[in-house]
């Protein structure tokens, strides 16, 4: 067993974790670096920056796939601007990643969660993250009908 996960299955964790988050997205100018904490966090030579979010976890409702809620603070630290770069029919990921606060560098646990539904109030930013999106979108990106290839009808 890692020291990590020894560590995390005491009573008292003297050293504790932290959560990183990289949301990308092809139409953002780089990678949005957020750590769950009030200060800034340098791991593996990024500076991700200090900005408490959390997550409300999915309901178990039948006929759809889960979602889970992002939520993180807006004020003051240009997540609105980046947001509002996204471009019609690209995805949104974010990589949460489980840090030990004694061992930066070594990435615990990393889930990739696909974002939609990004909404923007004036204090915070929350976002749906699911793979039901995803997994619902076509195969094929176009589709030969005498609209797109009149040519071959």
């Amino acid at each position: 067993m890692t020291d990590f996960r020894t560590r995390n299955q005491r009573i008292t964790d003297d050293v504790g974790c932290i959560q990183l988050l990289e949301v990308t997205n092809p139409s953002f100018s780089d990678s949005m670096l957020i750590c769950n904490d009030v200060q800034d966090f340098v791991s593996q030579g990024k500076t991700y920056i200090g900005l408490p979010f959390g997550f409300t976890l999915p309901d178990d409702v039948s006929g759809q796939a889960p979602r889970m809620q992002l939520a993180m603070d807006n004020v003051g630290r240009g997540v609105s601007d980046e947001l509002e770069r996204r471009q019609p029919g690209t995805t949104t990921m974010a990589k949460l990643i489980v840090v030990g606060r004694d061992t930066p560098d070594r990435h615990e646990h990393v889930f990739w969660l696909p974002m939609s539904s990004v909404s923007i109030s004036g204090a915070s930013a929350q976002a749906s993250c699911s793979v039901g999106e995803v997994t619902s979108q076509s195969a094929c990106k176009q589709i030969a009908t005498p609209f797109t290839l009149p040519g071959i009808f």
